[in-house]
């Protein structure tokens, strides 16, 4: 089946979410971007939380990076001519070997490929 990153990053489903917001998202919502993506779509309890977690950390990551004006990486700049400073509070991505910044988490953040994008995650809270 679709992992969860993959259907996230499908803009037929979601428009507008990219490799980083999704990575961060992810982290946030405490759910696996290798997970299958029909977990989430049944009716108990479990899927119907992790469907909330998920739409709230995707929310909350959108709300942040527009706050912070975006994600500067290379030479990307906003609308006024001013790189973003989002980049500075990534939890995850482009943090391969880095401990995990959830609190009471032991874990690091892994870096895997998907569909030939790179994927961070901790393994260890993100289930």
């Amino acid at each position: 089946g679709t992992s969860l990153k993959a259907a996230l990053l499908d803009q037929k489903r979601i428009a507008g979410l990219g490799n980083i917001y999704v990575c961060e998202a992810l982290h946030r919502a405490g759910l696996s971007p290798l997970r299958r993506a029909a977990t989430l779509s049944g009716g108990d309890q479990l899927a119907r939380t992790a469907r909330r977690r998920l739409a709230s950390a995707i929310c909350n990551v959108l709300s942040d990076a527009i706050e912070a004006g975006g994600s500067s990486l290379k030479d990307f700049s906003g609308a006024d001519g001013k790189p973003g400073y989002f980049q500075h509070a990534f939890r995850v991505y482009d943090r391969e070997g880095a401990a995990c910044p959830k609190r009471g988490c032991k874990g690091a953040i892994e870096r895997v490929v998907q569909s030939g994008r790179s994927t961070f995650y901790c393994q260890t809270c993100q289930r």
